[in-house]
């Protein structure tokens, strides 16, 4: 104890000196084991590189610049973007957010004279409706003042999409509309029977809003359907498609008559001469002819018409694409 009071600076110095060339040791045993892992990853990447060197064809080199042609296959992506986008305009929501925010008031007009204007023009086109009170998906927020308002931009934008829709129904004369559902988007929708389970897909590019739609019609107003829907400026895709015959109408059941139906046919009672009864039989009347059966007339067939074409039930599920306003292709 004595040298070390002697020697104190000595003997701290000692200690410290120990200290660091522990630390010292460690660190350089922890360096050369770092160093050993980046020497076998540095191994790992030289031999993925020889396997590349050796594929056929050759990933890269030579006349083959796969960076250069990465390049020029982006540019051409991005040219093809920005051609189709053309063909999949913007909906004009009701009311359109981008005239200003959009409030109670001015939602719960632009849907009274929408529904309204549709109800019209289904009349023009002697479309019938489900219910002459059809409020086209927006039952529940027929009669309330006050929206979500978090809701008021996307219910703006259902009700054009709902229109659009409906108007190619119209056009192509569909005999009757029974339904169109739409995603629930609100906390006022409540009204279960206008609504589907499934949601916007959204993709880098796009989203994708689903609708289903329920009409009646001939093949002739189907196709009429299915050709505008593709030669809308609009995205619309029809997913699924769903055709069912329809029960039998007052009209067909008038063509089904079964003719041949016989009526009984009674001559009333004859009387001649002058009342001397020197005609006929007593008191000058002459008993009435036998009863003769009236069979109905059948109609002829019609000339050429080998095909008698019922209406049917179609269902059809359509997705309206609505491009992204900026789109990255990397």
């Amino acid at each position: 104890m004595a040298w070390i009071k002697r020697n104190l600076y000595f003997f701290i110095g000692s200690i410290v000196a120990v200290a660091l060339m522990v630390a010292g040791a460690f660190y350089l045993f922890s360096q050369i084991s770092d160093e050993g892992r980046v020497a076998n990853d540095i191994s790992q990447q030289f031999a993925e590189l020889e396997r590349l060197n050796t594929l056929n064809p050759h990933p890269g080199g030579g006349t083959i610049d796969n960076i250069k042609a990465a390049k020029a296959q982006a540019t051409a992506v991005r040219a093809y973007v920005a051609k189709a986008r053309g063909f999949f305009q913007r909906i004009t929501p009701i009311p359109d957010p981008a005239a200003g925010k959009i409030g109670n008031s001015d939602f719960a007009t632009a849907l009274r004279l929408t529904v309204t204007q549709l109800h019209h023009e289904a009349e023009q086109q002697s479309v019938l409706l489900a219910d002459t009170n059809y409020y086209f998906t927006f039952e529940a927020q027929k009669r309330i003042f006050n929206f979500d308002p978090a809701s008021l931009d996307k219910l703006a934008m259902q009700l054009g999409e709902v229109k659009a829709i409906s108007e190619i129904l119209f056009d192509a004369k569909v005999n009757s509309l029974d339904s169109i559902r739409r995603e629930i988007v609100s906390t006022d929708d409540k009204n279960q029977s206008d609504y589907l389970t499934q949601k916007t897909v959204s993709t880098p590019l796009a989203d994708l809003t689903p609708y289903e739609v329920k009409f009646r019609c001939f093949s002739t107003e189907l196709a009429s359907v299915m050709s505008s829907l593709a030669s809308s400026p609009y995205g619309f895709i029809i997913k699924t498609i769903n055709v069912e015959p329809t029960a039998v109408g007052p009209e067909e059941a008038l063509e089904g008559a079964v003719p041949g139906a016989t009526t009984p046919m009674v001559a009333p009672p004859v009387r001649y001469g002058d009342g001397g009864g020197r005609r006929g039989g007593r008191n000058g009347y002459i008993p009435p002819p036998a009863m003769v059966p009236s069979v109905a007339p059948v109609a002829a067939p019609k000339p050429g018409s080998f095909l008698n074409e019922k209406p049917f039930t179609v269902t059809m599920m359509i997705q309206v694409v609505k491009a992204k306003a900026t789109t990255t292709v990397k």
